[in-house]
């Protein structure tokens, strides 16, 4: 089975890492796998260092598409579409709810290439990734995800019922078969300074204005001025809005001495950092989905993962200062912390690739999009 798959940032390729290794390493598949131009950005962390020294072959590297979600859009429906039309896989794997993906399926169907999707089903009411994700699931042949409950949410959008398959999410293997670092090696490797440190990423949310972000990246900004631990911060997704929140990730060394702003931890520094911080904070997928994994409490920032199932380890509150102050005290209680250590993941147990490719060396040759045999 000839597969090809697109990676445009730094959150989709370390969730998919073990998965194009197995696939790889597979003689039943033959993979082609695209880079996003995205993953060079100097100020995000130069993600796609990341890639090519993960070993995996790049069949195709996608041109810059321009500052704005639309002008990137139409470069990857062209590049991908060019791509896809030189190539003819079987089918074309994506993972999860970003614009760009989107562009990639509606390429792949203007070209009768089927399109697998992964991670159909999930809720993110306060996102625009909401739509964008269902979109690509009516757009999709086939559906890989994480729980019966997003099983269903697929099935509710009219998608036949014999081309959904649980398969968990593929965030937790990499999770799982990343090796532990210790405290002391994590410090070491990152440089960070030793001592308990909060763990924060925080997105814009795509459902307001420009200003009603810098609002609450001010909102963000007066709760670190006085964080009772320093801060390992990330940089933000490069969702609209998100100049806001790369300029106050940038400032959070100087507003909270002891703090850093490292733009890319890479998926195993990121990991070793939530097994040892003492709470995330934030608006990322990974604090409701591997947060659980890692026994981690979570503040869930604003609206951003509004719906989405998690584990009894995350807290909400809104970008007020207030709340946040108040929701770290509830995260930093050691009542709280004792009952994290006992959870049970709502998106799997790790094993995705054990379950994902049987169902792909399963299906019949041609898919077809017309969600017929």
């Amino acid at each position: 089975m000839l597969l090809s798959s697109l990676t445009i940032a730094r959150s989709d390729f370390g969730r998919m890492a073990s998965f194009y290794q197995r696939l790889a390493a597979d003689p039943r598949f033959e993979l082609r796998l695209a880079l996003g131009a995205g993953h060079w950005d100097e100020k995000l962390g130069r993600s796609g260092d990341e890639v090519e020294k993960s070993g995996i072959s790049i069949d195709w590297r996608l041109p810059h598409g321009g500052k704005s979600p639309s002008q990137q859009s139409a470069t990857v429906l062209s590049s991908v579409g060019e791509w896809l039309e030189a190539r003819r896989p079987d089918a074309l794997l994506l993972l999860g709810d970003r614009f760009e993906m989107l562009a990639a399926a509606q390429a792949a169907t203007l070209l009768r290439v089927p399109v697998i999707h992964i991670g159909g089903g999930h809720l993110t009411l306060g996102a625009i990734d909401e739509r964008i994700r269902h979109a690509i699931s009516k757009l999709a042949a086939v559906h890989l995800v994480a729980s019966d409950t997003c099983a269903q949410r697929v099935a509710d959008l009219h998608e036949d019922r014999s081309r959904i398959f649980v398969t968990g999410a593929p965030e937790l293997e990499a999770l799982r078969l990343l090796p532990e670092i210790s405290r002391a090696e994590f410090f070491r490797r990152s440089g960070f300074p030793e001592g308990d440190f909060l763990l924060a990423t925080i997105h814009p949310e795509t459902q307001v204005d420009a200003a009603t972000n810098l609002s609450y990246a001010d909102e963000v900004r007066a709760f670190v001025k006085h964080s009772p631990l320093p801060l390992l911060i990330t940089a933000p997704c490069l969702d609209p809005g998100h100049e806001a929140f790369l300029e106050l990730a940038a400032a959070v060394p100087e507003l909270r001495p002891g703090s850093r702003f490292i733009p890319n931890l890479g998926m195993e520094l990121f990991v070793a950092a939530m097994r040892h911080a003492k709470a995330l904070i934030g608006n990322s997928s990974s604090g409701i989905i591997e947060s659980a994994s890692c026994r981690l409490p979570v503040l869930n920032l604003g609206d951003r993962q509004k719906g989405r199932d998690r584990a009894n380890n995350v807290i909400d509150a809104p970008f007020q200062r207030q709340a946040i102050d108040e929701g770290l005290k509830r995260l930093l209680d050691p009542a709280f912390r004792s009952h994290c250590q006992s959870l049970d993941n709502p998106y799997g147990d790790g094993f995705f690739s054990d379950r994902a490719l049987p169902v792909l060396s399963a299906l019949p040759l041609p898919l077809g999009i017309d969600k017929s045999w």
